[in-house]
């Protein structure tokens, strides 16, 4: 399963860059997806992350390795019970701020196939929230 999304966050690509990598904040400005954020490893350009996230209202635990590009790309890997997918987010240069985009590539496994439609879904909606929730916030501190 593949989501892209792309979003304008009105602030210069260094300060957008800086902020989505500040992992342990994204508690503070999207609640509704993650409660916690606990950076477990940072070596050279990489990261390990551990987070406790709502995915349909349920918490669960997801961890996440990052691999840094800065200020152009950072590329995820990620694994929830069942689910795992790597995405690539991209930080451009606009006339008006940065152009990010997020380009996410999901393995569905056993019975969560058969939700690939509800997946979808919850992953287009979950990704347009997160980033919309992440422009604000960058934006409010411009």
């Amino acid at each position: 399963m593949r989501i892209v999304h792309i979003q304008l966050v009105k602030a210069p690509r260094q300060q957008v860059f800086e902020a989505w990598t500040d992992c342990e904040s994204w508690p503070r400005w999207n609640p509704i997806s993650f409660t916690e954020v606990t950076v477990t490893e940072r070596a050279g350009n990489t990261v390990r992350l551990d987070a406790q996230i709502k995915v349909m209202g349920l918490r669960t635990r997801r961890t996440e390795k990052h691999v840094l590009t800065p200020p152009e790309k950072v590329e995820v890997e990620g694994e929830i019970r069942g689910v795992t997918n790597t995405t690539v987010w991209t930080f451009e240069e606009a006339p008006e701020g940065t152009m990010v985009t997020a380009v996410l590539d999901a393995q569905l496994k056993g019975l969560l196939r058969l939700l690939g439609p509800l997946a979808r879904w919850q992953g287009q909606t979950g990704l347009r929230q997160w980033m919309q929730a992440f422009a604000q916030y960058v934006e409010a501190k411009t």
